[in-house]
């Protein structure tokens, strides 16, 4: 969402597939991080003259953003549809999808491994048809919570690991200091490594530790 909201403000057209937040919610949480209003007053409306000027300022300027935020498109063929669409408008830069396991596949498969497989190729072959980048978030096995996450920690499909030029991990490193890992362990045209960002919970944003 952070990203999203970055490259809107760049002027990009950001395609926002949700699957799991309404649009409402979704704004809630720009408007946070924007803002730094913390969310739970703004779903409450619990709020000072001063936030609520801050809060207005902000709206104006997420009506501007060039973001489309789809939380209709449940299936990898409504995701087709929709991106091509807005390709021929000219009208698409970027697409992000929350998450992947929650997409489906209109055709017949014998598994849900084979299901997954058949989204995560599709995304592929359409990020080569569109000329856009896809960023794609997906859920890791759970015992992955317990240790650093490797690429077999993949939910559901190895095939995601395959497709994927690139593959970041995100996790809690030190739950007391909200610090978290950025571990890129794959990189199709580079090297990997990691950073650590500190999260504001308050306000759903990633920033840089301060040093």
């Amino acid at each position: 969402m952070q990203i999203a909201d970055k490259i809107a403000s760049k002027n990009k057209n950001v395609a926002y597939v949700s699957l799991e937040m309404s649009g409402e919610q979704i704004i809630q949480k720009i408007i946070a991080k924007r803002t730094r209003v913390n969310s739970r007053k703004i779903r409450n409306g619990d709020l000072t003259e001063d936030e609520i000027e801050k809060i207005g300022l902000a709206c104006g300027e997420i009506s501007e953003l060039p973001m489309n935020i789809l939380t209709k498109a449940n299936t990898i063929q409504k995701i087709e549809m929709e991106t091509r669409r807005m390709k021929n408008r000219d009208k698409l830069d970027l697409l992000i999808i929350d998450y992947l396991q929650l997409v489906r596949n209109a055709g017949n498969f014998n598994s849900r491994e084979q299901e997954v497989a058949d989204i995560s190729r599709t995304l592929k072959l359409l990020s080569l048809e569109l000329e856009i980048p896809i960023i794609a978030l997906c859920q890791l096995n759970r015992n992955a919570s317990r240790n650093e996450p490797t690429l077999a920690d993949i939910r559901e499909s190895g095939s995601i690991e395959q497709d994927a030029d690139n593959v970041i991990f995100l996790y809690q490193e030190d739950e007391e200091n909200n610090i978290v890992t950025v571990d890129l362990q794959k990189q199709r045209a580079g090297n990997t490594g990691k950073s650590r960002l500190k999260f504001n919970k308050s306000n759903s944003q990633f920033v840089n530790i301060e040093r």
